[in-house]
């Protein structure tokens, strides 16, 4: 984990030896506008998933699921089907968050009871679609992770 949070961060700093030994694979899969900083989300997902293990211990699979499952679902199905943006945050869509509900719900109910599901499902989604300026994938595990320790 240690290892992967390094190479991205190198990346972000864009390393030289790194930038040519990754270059490829992180322009295939990066977002257009992360370009000028590529890996830097990444970063910010296992930098996520690394302080979710620390503080939460186990618990922190729940964060991992929800962002691996939720928040890929969303972003696909918003850049795919999305139409109709969110009040709070027009550059989100409905179409997107709901998913993100729809996918992480089935996962957190591996570690949690049907309520308590419901509840991290449905504030991590609304995490994932608002406007705060920190990385949704710094957020989301953090914030699945923390309530689902809380209940």
């Amino acid at each position: 984990m240690l290892l992967v949070i390094l190479v991205n961060w190198m990346l972000t700093l864009k390393v030289s030896w790194v930038l040519r030994l990754f270059k490829p694979l992180v322009e295939k899969f990066e977002r257009e506008e992360n370009l000028e900083r590529p890996g830097i989300q990444a970063l910010y997902a296992n930098l996520g998933v690394f302080l979710s293990y620390l503080l939460f211990g186990k618990t922190s699979l729940v964060g991992v699921l929800v962002l691996a499952v939720g928040d890929s679902l969303s972003t696909l199905v918003g850049k795919s089907f999305g139409k109709r943006g969110l009040f709070f945050n027009p550059s989100k869509s409905w179409e997107g968050t709901f998913s993100f509900f729809l996918g992480s719900y089935p996962v957190s109910l591996l570690f949690l009871g049907v309520e308590e599901a419901v509840v991290v499902c449905v504030v991590t989604a609304l995490v994932e679609s608002s406007k705060i300026k920190i990385d949704d994938n710094l957020t989301v595990p953090l914030t699945a992770s923390a309530l689902a320790y809380l209940m």
